[in-house]
């Protein structure tokens, strides 16, 4: 049977589930309707219903949803039920500070190395892991089953990196240089451009500050 095709936007949605779900469910919560749903992600109940019959659904007509089994659920279809090993390529500020995240180890993300062509980054330690020199990045991709890497270095050797990461087995970039890259099919590529996200801050702002003046 072929498998059906999940358009992103409901993706886009499930991590955000997800997150609402391990709340409740640290705090005590066992069942959840989609309406009591909706209330607390501002997300409409038919949204959420619509989103879950994709699937298979999850809820039983009059009980809801029970949370901590969605939850699971919801983890088990975004592959937290397994671990994935990452690397960071960029020992700056940005990629330490994505190094020192507790959440990513909570995730099933497992943080295994550091890389940078600074000499005078080489060596120091982020949350027990040395920072080593790019020239023993492609050995220890292919040694230690690393799944994803972490691109946080300048838009000017991002592809280059990139193609080196591509060749050695990468499975999957997150990739905070500010370029679009182009690698071969089957590697996931997940873009954060933070000025990008800025930008569309400062609409959303300019556009409330019109609407108040024109109310």
């Amino acid at each position: 049977m072929e498998e059906k095709e999940i358009s992103q936007a409901v993706i886009g949605r499930l991590p955000r589930y997800f997150r609402y779900l391990g709340e409740l469910k640290d705090e005590g919560v066992e069942r959840i309707s989609s309406q009591e749903l909706s209330e607390l992600m501002k997300v409409t109940a038919s949204q959420i219903r619509q989103d879950f019959n994709n699937f298979g659904g999850f809820g039983q007509q009059g009980y809801g949803y029970n949370v901590e089994h969605l939850y699971k659920e919801i983890g088990r279809i975004l592959g937290l039920d397994v671990i994935h090993n990452f690397i960071i390529i960029g020992a700056g500020n940005l990629g330490q500070a994505l190094g020192n995240y507790l959440n990513f180890e909570r995730r099933g993300f497992i943080f295994r190395g550091m890389f940078d062509i600074n000499p005078q980054l080489v060596g120091r330690d982020v949350r027990g892991v040395k920072v080593m020199p790019m020239e023993e990045m492609e050995r220890f991709v292919r040694e230690n089953d690393i799944d994803i890497a972490v691109l946080t270095i300048p838009k000017t050797s991002a592809v280059e990196v990139a193609e080196r990461l591509a060749a050695n087995g990468i499975r999957a970039i997150w990739n905070f240089a500010h370029v679009d890259l182009n690698v071969p099919e089957g590697i996931q590529v997940e873009s954060v451009h933070l000025s990008d996200s800025l930008m569309k801050l400062s609409y959303n702002i300019s556009r409330y500050k019109k609407e108040k003046e024109n109310s």
